[in-house]
């Protein structure tokens, strides 16, 4: 079947949750008909909050907590999963964490692993110790991503086609869009898969600016497919026979190494080599 994806690219209001839940609910009742997954922007219950440990762990959730309970409430409603992240905690540790809540109630989670450093992510929050899952849902593979993983081609390598749809959720600023809409387009391209980028609009509190049409749908040739809708939405249907005919007249990813491969032919080597310099005196 076709996967039909909403985006929604909400201002978010900083630390507000209950405003960013309430932004998300009157969106969803004018999304298209038919939606399959709902993607929300990068901690979007609260905006991107980096500069304060304390606050982080202040704003921080469990999963069977109130922003998850009133997500689970909404996908059940609209028969639709939704997918996107929020700060969570365990009894030591801050997450920014990828949440995927399907319709029945089922849910599954990502840690993000990739920290942003420059922006002082890692200070703030813990680094996700397990790769993003594979999530079966309604005839597709999905696998989730966190903003600044994209910027890492052989943690999104889709080995032996694990996956058909990539979920990336970002607050990715104006000064990096260019960035932004072309890693994504690689990643469909390289991975032939189809890639979710969805961001945030607005400014945020340190005041960085996230413009309007950032947030983007591309096919596995690396083509646009989004479409606005409405003010903040994005809509996009990915064809699954179209893809599956590409796959089969093009199957380029059969002719991919192995990671275990570049470990031994390229990354071992140079490894041994650096060790076996002289000491400089």
């Amino acid at each position: 079947m076709n996967l039909n994806i909403y985006g929604l690219s909400i201002d978010i209001a900083w630390r507000d949750k209950e405003a960013n839940l309430a932004a998300v609910a009157e969106a969803m009742t004018r999304m298209p008909q038919g939606v399959d997954i709902v993607v929300l922007p990068e901690m979007f219950s609260t905006g991107f909050v980096t500069d304060d440990r304390d606050a982080a762990i202040d704003l921080a959730e469990r999963n069977i907590d109130s922003t998850v309970t009133a997500l689970k409430r909404l996908s059940a409603q609209y028969n639709v999963a939704i997918a996107g992240t929020f700060i969570a905690r365990t009894i030591a540790k801050v997450f920014n964490r990828a949440f995927f809540i399907e319709p029945s109630g089922d849910d599954t989670y990502y840690d993000k692993r990739h920290l942003f450093t420059p922006g002082g992510e890692a200070r703030c929050y813990n680094r996700g110790e397990s790769f993003p899952p594979i999530i079966r849902y309604r005839g597709w593979n999905i696998m989730p991503l966190i903003c600044y993983d994209l910027r890492f081609p052989g943690f999104c390598r889709n080995i032996n086609r694990r996956y058909d749809l990539l979920l990336v959720m970002a607050n990715w600023p104006r000064q990096r869009i260019n960035a932004w809409r072309t890693l994504l387009a690689a990643r469909a391209i390289e991975n032939q898969c189809f890639v979710v980028g969805i961001n945030r609009s607005g400014t945020d509190a340190a005041g960085l600016e996230y413009p309007a049409g950032s947030s983007f749908v591309f096919d596995y040739l690396g083509n646009s497919i989004g479409n606005p809708y409405g003010t903040i939405g994005i809509a996009a249907q990915c064809d699954e026979a179209a893809y599956h005919r590409h796959l089969e007249r093009f199957p380029a990813w059969r002719d991919a190494d192995e990671l275990t491969l570049i470990d031994r032919d390229i990354l071992a080597p140079a490894a041994r080599k650096q060790q076996e310099r002289p000491a400089e005196h």
